[in-house]
């Protein structure tokens, strides 16, 4: 019986052979244990076990987000990208299964499926925090900051289920391994109870954590103040979206004793509480001493142009290594491979894979350089976008090639178009070109250096150029990546969800106002207001609560392209219109204008309402009866 009990608690909570290590350690081997907190060495050494299982979100095999929100697409079926696996490919093109998930967090990774085993990191807080208070050789002052960085860590691997699965079931502590058999068959747990939970977690860890990080080259990544009150402010957010708040197509998630697992009863004041915890992580973020980036040119780099310059301050606040817009970085996690799928082969690296393309319907969303959507344009050809060519004027030549011809689709968009994109006669200015008397210029018509052969070639014609930093370098036949650590939180994150907040709760507001064109002004763009009564078809749209609405969503999906992020965006905002943009790139085999700017579909997505939240192993349910499927799985 007390083997069955093992097997079932290892089944039902973290289903890895990791955790079962765990459990034959409890009973069997208690010294092993006491060992681990005998001391502050090798305490410390479980505190950096608990960080561990921070996913690594600069990888491209390991972060699914960047191509699952179809901003980015690589060849399936067909080449392969080096190194990313198969399951990542399939994920992206609409094969999910309950058989095997793809990217299990729930299990953990099985048969090379991707995924982290949440509910072990999960347990490993859990019992750190069991154990901290019997290390002796520790002052109280530092045993105390680091419960309150695992409460956070514990907080934040809740939160990650929680966007991931909806409902799960919380692990405020582990069940013993005495427990009966009925006892380790959980269930899951409402959504508002696991938000709440969070945010008490990170209430209680609060006063013992440090602002900032004053031992910067030996602690850079653990928690703070603002990465916590972060952690907390997303959660509330999710709470208060529309996936979780008043949902009725939820009406039917219940377990099976029939609690409702979502509130499906739409409640305002969730967006007043998410609105109060965006404010006091921007507070904290701001009295820490973070701010939006901008780029400082460094003492070697020569002068560049204000065109350059804007640029750079958007394409750096990613790449720029723990600048002062990163509030949380992953130390565990670099961008050498990432990079070298985003970066197009050129004159002066050309080992690069090259093969994950930025889809060019997803481009559509950025603004003109009127600071409005394409669409709602006053004085942008929206109709003729695809099929008007033009000549690039001289004085543009900071973004694109002059005397060049191009598609009206490249023309007059706004500054991150060209920081975030590279494309054929797109400037692609890096360390080696150092000013822009000597811009290196993309050329990918096919026969160039940088389109010869489909293995290593945008099948879009548009590559991710914001993940690549501007210091990667190379001399001809070498690829040498500034591998830059991923910014897992930044403050424009934070600016636009207080936004989208304020919005929900109390409708069009100055504030809320501000914080949107504190990101705008970054990226060169005047403010809503403003830029809708001079530009827009639509002039008084940002003073309606939908109007505002639609302008945040799309401002959020901008500043976040091609970080993944929009990944989880959409589905808290149930758009599955977005979900669903149909993959479009040029005729990429073409070498003339005229042939090559021809808008092709390529590949059309299949999104449904249950790919709101991923499915939970059909075999957790047959060994757990009380545990329920996620709908239509």
């Amino acid at each position: 019986m007390k083997i069955i009990k093992i097997m079932l608690l290892g089944i039902m909570i973290t289903c890895t052979s990791g955790c079962k290590k765990f459990l034959d350690i409890i009973p069997d081997n208690v010294a092993t244990l006491d060992q681990a907190f005998q001391m502050r060495a090798t305490a410390k050494k479980y505190l950096f076990t608990c960080y561990s299982y921070l996913p690594d979100l600069g990888h491209p095999a390991a972060n699914y987000t960047f191509l699952g929100s179809r901003e980015i697409a690589t060849p399936y079926p067909g080449s392969q990208a080096p190194g990313i696996p198969g399951s990542i490919m399939q994920l992206c093109y609409d094969y999910q299964n309950i058989v095997n998930p793809i990217n299990n967090y729930w299990d953990g990774n099985m048969d090379d499926n991707g995924g982290i085993a949440m509910f072990t990191a999960m347990r490993t807080c859990n019992i750190f925090l069991e154990n901290i208070g019997r290390v002796p050789d520790i002052q109280e002052v530092e045993r105390k900051r680091w419960i309150a960085e695992v409460k956070v860590l514990k907080a934040y691997y809740h939160f990650l289920m929680m966007r991931m699965y909806g409902p799960i079931p919380m692990m405020k502590t582990n069940i013993p391994v005495s427990a009966d058999v009925e006892a380790v068959k959980v269930k899951r747990d409402p959504v508002d109870d696991v938000a709440a939970y969070i945010a008490q977690l990170v209430d209680e860890a609060v006063p013992d954590l440090p602002s900032v990080i004053n031992n910067q080259r030996e602690e850079l990544g653990r928690i703070t103040t603002p990465i916590a009150l972060a952690v907390k402010a997303y959660a509330l957010t999710l709470d208060a979206s529309p996936l979780f708040n008043g949902n009725a197509d939820y009406a039917g998630l219940k377990n099976k004793d029939g609690q409702a697992l979502v509130n499906t009863a739409f409640d305002r004041g969730k967006w007043q509480k998410a609105a109060a915890a965006c404010n006091d992580a921007i507070t904290a973020a701001n009295n820490a001493g973070f701010k939006l980036y901008y780029f400082e040119k460094p003492f070697d780099l020569n002068n560049i142009g204000d065109t350059t310059k804007k640029c750079m301050d958007i394409r750096c606040a990613i790449s720029e290594e723990w600048n002062q817009e990163c509030i949380w970085g992953f130390p565990q996690t670099t961008t050498s491979e990432l990079q070298r799928e985003c970066a197009p082969r050129n004159d002066v690296y050309s080992y690069t894979y090259a093969l994950w393309a930025a889809n060019m319907n997803a481009c559509e969303i950025f603004y003109t350089g009127n600071g409005v959507p394409i669409e709602e344009d006053l004085d942008w050809d929206y109709n003729n976008r695809y099929t008007k060519l033009v000549t690039v004027p001289v004085a543009m030549r900071s973004i694109l090639k002059p005397n060049y011809t191009t598609s009206s689709f490249n023309m007059n968009r706004e500054y991150r178009f060209y920081a975030d994109l590279a494309f054929d006669g797109s400037s692609y200015f890096m360390k080696q070109r150092p000013n822009e008397d000597n811009l290196l210029y993309i050329n990918t018509m096919w026969g160039s250096s940088s389109a010869n052969t489909l293995s290593r070639y945008s099948f879009t014609g548009y590559w991710p150029k914001k993940l690549v930093s501007w210091k990667t370098s190379g001399d001809g036949g070498s690829y040498t990546a500034d591998a830059y650590l991923w910014p897992a939180i930044r403050l424009s994150a934070l600016y636009l969800m207080y936004a989208e907040a304020l919005n929900e709760s109390e409708g069009p507001t100055p504030k809320a106002y501000q914080y949107i064109d504190e990101v705008r002004r970054r990226a060169g763009l005047d403010g809503v207001v403003q830029s809708w009564a001079a530009h827009s078809r639509n002039a008084a749209k940002p003073s309606s609560r939908e109007g505002l609405r639609s302008i945040i969503q799309q401002e959020t999906m901008i500043e976040f392209i091609f970080e993944g992020e929009n990944y989880w965006n959409m589905r808290r905002w149930k758009r599955l219109d977005l979900m669903n943009r149909p993959i479009t790139g040029w005729d990429v085999t073409q070498n003339t204008p005229a042939t090559f700017y021809r808008a092709r579909s390529i590949y059309q997505p299949h999104n449904t309402f249950k790919d709101f939240l991923a499915p939970i192993r059909e075999y957790n349910l047959y060994v757990n009866p009380n545990l329920v499927q996620n709908p239509l799985w």
